[in-house]
């Protein structure tokens, strides 16, 4: 029969187009070319219940200009509505249809509409008619129509959820930019112009790269003058914190999963990997990843493909991996907390980013630039530091680097009386942060190394509980560390939330 040799034909067709808009493309062609159709079109029901044309085709295998006049929205929300396939042989004279004025305008008689699905959402619908024949349209072609539904939903579901994904990181890459001030990366120190350098050399490349630095030294924007500068620029750089996604969610989060594969799953999603399809993928603080996690991305680094959470199919993917991290890696794989080879697999150029107390000069320029922005931003009239404000940033160590900058601008723009800041604006406590000596009373490096840590984490996590007065959750966010790493390095020095109030 004839609807099984267009199925055959359009499903031959899936391993043959990559875009899902060529699919739906052939598809509506292939239907609309067997059924002696007029038109046909698939149309998306988006947010707030318009109407979305996916693709909208003539007989003659042209799109149709204004597709909007020319359809029974009438027949198609009915469908949307009940979820079930519907074939009329003439709309005109069907007393079960309310005839509307465009119906009887366009003289559509022949009608055939069927929904897309998923799961048990109803998200669009495939929809032929015919205006010179009645009766055009029968029970093969409601069959022809519900089988093609079948075969295509799955994947046009996932273009739209993937679409809406873009959607939603270009929306934050742009609040992002504004926000951190993308492309503005801002020294001329030793320590950066060596960065600029190598950046420069590798940008346009294919090399995985890990970016190493202490947490606030600008990791992130990094990564995006890396991409911005690569031939991948025009697609997407998804970027992912892998200490603030839970362990469990993890593997999902990044590799996709199908529906049911645990708790909450109720339907089937895409991971970012496959968003990032042809573009990069940042994976921030990757030193945090699950052993199990880090098998998965080695086959994916080392193979191209991954198997989404709860699927025996395997995904081919595309995709520009750069990593960071403000961990020892090398330390973590001789602890058996981080895989070897995995760590080869992303070192493949390393980029160290030095620390904000380092880059001298560099920090009164990032002072400058953040207040002429944030004083934009809160419409404030500022012209600048003091001499004595710029001599204690200069003096200051900034444990919590870029970030930490940040918010001591912001904070002296909130609460500055004049249009200077002044170095009470700044409000700085000098000389109490650890030291930047290795201590010479120990003679072993391990326990040398591991004093400075202590005093390292014990001192800015006091600093942060202070700034947020003993609210643990507002301590860990400035601090950029998932609130049960926070936590359980309070309990490791004794700390209390209610000791800072």
């Amino acid at each position: 029969m004839f609807e099984y040799k267009t199925l055959y034909e359009i499903s031959s067709s899936l391993n043959s187009k990559t875009d899902i808009h060529d699919l739906v493309i052939l598809a509506i062609d292939k239907v609309i070319e067997n059924t002696k159709a007029n038109r046909g079109l698939l149309l998306i029901r988006a947010k707030g219940g318009e109407l979305k044309f996916e693709c909208a085709r003539q007989r003659d295998k042209k799109d149709i200009e204004k597709p909007d006049s020319e359809i029974s929205k009438t027949i198609i929300r009915k469908v949307l509505d009940s979820g079930e396939s519907l074939v009329l042989e003439n709309a005109l004279q069907n007393s079960d249809i309310d005839v509307s004025a465009s119906m009887r305008s366009l003289n559509l008689m022949s009608i055939a509409c069927a929904p897309l699905k998923t799961d048990d959402e109803t998200f669009g619908v495939i929809y032929i008619d015919n205006n010179d024949v009645t009766a055009l349209f029968d029970e093969n072609t409601k069959k022809l129509l519900d089988e093609l539904s079948k075969m295509i939903s799955v994947p046009v579901k996932n273009s739209i959820d993937r679409s809406n994904l873009l959607e939603q990181q270009r929306r934050l890459k742009a609040e992002l930019q504004e926000e951190k001030g993308y492309g503005q990366i801002i020294g001329s120190s030793p320590g950066m112009l060596k960065v600029f350098a190598l950046i420069e050399q590798v940008a346009d490349t294919l090399a995985t790269i890990l970016i190493i630095g202490e947490t606030g030294t600008g990791k992130e924007l990094i990564a995006w003058e890396l991409h911005t500068r690569s031939a991948r620029r025009d697609h997407e750089l998804v970027t992912l914190n892998c200490s603030a996604i839970p362990e469990n969610l993890l593997e999902a989060e990044l590799f996709g999963h199908e529906k049911g594969a645990f708790t909450g799953a109720d339907k089937t999603k895409p991971g970012w990997f496959e968003v990032a399809d042809k573009g990069t993928i940042f994976l921030d603080e990757i030193g945090e990843m699950s052993l199990d996690a880090q098998v998965r991305l080695l086959r994916l680094v080392q193979f191209g493909e991954y198997t989404p959470v709860g699927s025996k199919e395997t995904k081919k993917v595309d995709v520009r991996i750069l990593a960071a991290t403000n961990r020892d890696l090398e330390e973590m794989v001789r602890e058996g907390t981080f895989r070897k080879d995995l760590f080869y697999r992303i070192n493949v150029i390393e980029l160290k980013l030095p620390p904000l107390r380092e880059r001298g000069a560099d920090i009164t320029q990032i002072a400058e630039y953040f207040l002429e922005r944030l004083a934009r931003q809160a419409k404030k009239n500022m012209q600048g530091f003091s001499p004595e404000a710029i001599e204690q940033l200069g003096k200051y160590d900034f444990p919590g680097n870029i970030r930490e900058l940040e918010n001591i601008v912001q904070r002296a723009v909130f609460l500055s009386r004049s249009e200077t800041i002044s170095a009470n604006d700044l409000n700085l406590v000098l000389g109490s942060r650890p030291p930047q000596h290795f201590p010479i009373e120990e003679t072993n490096f391990k326990t040398a190394k591991s004093k400075l840590i202590e005093d390292f984490e014990r001192e800015f996590l006091t600093a942060r509980l202070q700034e947020s007065h003993g609210n643990i959750t507002k301590a860990a966010e400035k601090a950029g560390i998932y609130k049960k790493n926070f936590i359980d390095k309070m309990k490791q020095y004794g700390m209390r939330g209610e000791d800072f109030k």
